[in-house]
């Protein structure tokens, strides 16, 4: 009876023994990404395809670079990359010690090859009005168009993933315009989208095309989208179910498909924006139930800036102006807020009374005195 009850010890060691060398190899062969926080704090908003201005990277309230660039300089030739600009830039971020926020514009920079490409291979188009100028873009569904975004997208994350300096990067496929969300949905482009196939279920088949490349291309980022609304007219013609049906379950989706690397943000951010948690079935109220992992962006500048558009309109000094939407931001539990260089530069009590909210730092409240000043720099 001893024999066999040391014969089944050791077996048993054995077996473990086997067990724990076969989860070694499996974790040695399949290595989990190893992704640090969410970054928090006051990230400097570059023009696009335009270097970062020294002030944003030698002020130390300042945590990251929005680089941006577009399409069109990265690939202006199918299969024809340039990195140069964004690699200058994200060497000069991480000399900085400021870690990067990554947004490739995939729209209105799109090079003119990727049209070319979709209206030979007939795919569909949807002409809208943008702020007074007529504008023609792919659908946003269309198979000739995701296919190159897709290739864009992965040859980015190719180059870009394994740089520890880059921590987030952007993903869009509502966007008619910039990278932020803008579905064009008058009662007329109601109408125009309906008649170029629209459905809700290509706008979600669309998203999680994009999303799911971009998490796989960037396996140690965490990927952040802009919401917002498709509107509803209220009649009996609309695109979705509810104005916010297609962001609420693109997150939805994305969250199940990618726990706890996916970022909602709005990129409206303004002194007169509704307070938390913003109406009910809203693109705010949506963002309030995203927490904790949400962010934003200023809808504009504040300094330098003569229509006062974050103050909607009225005018009022530009610093009062910036603080009033940080708080604004921090109302809705924002992580990171993009601010515009021209803010970072002249408005420099402001950017610290941000760094010092988002990261839950002591505050020294002393706001920039009034400039009395409101002129493009």
């Amino acid at each position: 009876m001893e024999m066999m009850d040391s014969t089944g010890k050791t077996a048993k060691k054995a077996f473990l023994t086997a067990l724990i060398i076969g989860v070694v190899v499996v974790c040695f062969a399949h290595p989990a990404p190893l992704r640090a926080e969410i970054p928090t704090g006051v990230f400097a908003l570059s023009t696009g395809d335009r270097p970062a201005k020294s002030a944003s990277l030698d002020n130390p309230a300042v945590d990251g670079i929005s680089v941006r660039a577009s399409w069109a300089t990265i690939e202006p030739k199918e299969g024809v990359f340039d990195w140069t600009f964004v690699d200058s830039e994200l060497a000069r971020a991480a000399a900085a010690g400021k870690v990067v926020l990554l947004r490739i514009g995939t729209q209105s920079s799109k090079p003119q090859w990727v049209t070319d490409a979709i209206t030979a291979a007939g795919g569909t188009f949807l002409t809208f009005d943008d702020d007074g100028v007529s504008t023609t873009i792919p659908v946003f569904w269309d198979p000739t168009y995701l296919a190159k975004k897709k290739a864009l997208i992965e040859a980015v994350g190719a180059r870009y993933t394994k740089n520890p300096v880059v921590r987030i990067v952007t993903a869009s496929f509502a966007n008619a315009s910039s990278e932020d969300w803008s579905v064009p949905h008058s009662p007329d482009e109601v109408n125009a989208w309906l008649a170029a196939g629209y459905t809700t279920e290509k706008m979600l088949d669309a998203g999680k095309q994009i999303i799911d490349t971009t998490m796989k291309a960037f396996p140690n980022q965490y990927v952040t989208m802009a919401i917002g609304s498709n509107g509803n007219t209220g009649g009996t013609v609309k695109l979705d179910p509810d104005a916010t049906y297609v962001a609420r379950n693109a997150t939805l989706t994305a969250r199940a498909s990618w726990p706890g690397r996916f970022l909602v943000q709005i990129n409206s951010l303004s002194a007169h924006n509704p307070p938390a948690p913003g109406p009910d079935e809203s693109v705010w109220n949506l963002l309030w139930n995203s927490k904790p992992d949400v962010a934003g962006q200023m809808v504009f500048s504040c300094y330098g800036e003569p229509t006062y558009r974050v103050n909607d309109g009225v005018p009022d000094d530009p610093g009062s102006v910036l603080r009033r939407s940080i708080d604004a931001g921090l109302s809705y539990g924002m992580k990171y807020i993009e601010i515009y260089q021209p803010d970072v530069a002249s408005l420099p009590a402001e950017i610290s009374y941000a760094h010092a909210r988002l990261l839950g730092l002591p505050i020294s409240d002393q706001p920039s005195p009034p400039s009395g000043l409101n002129v493009t720099l």
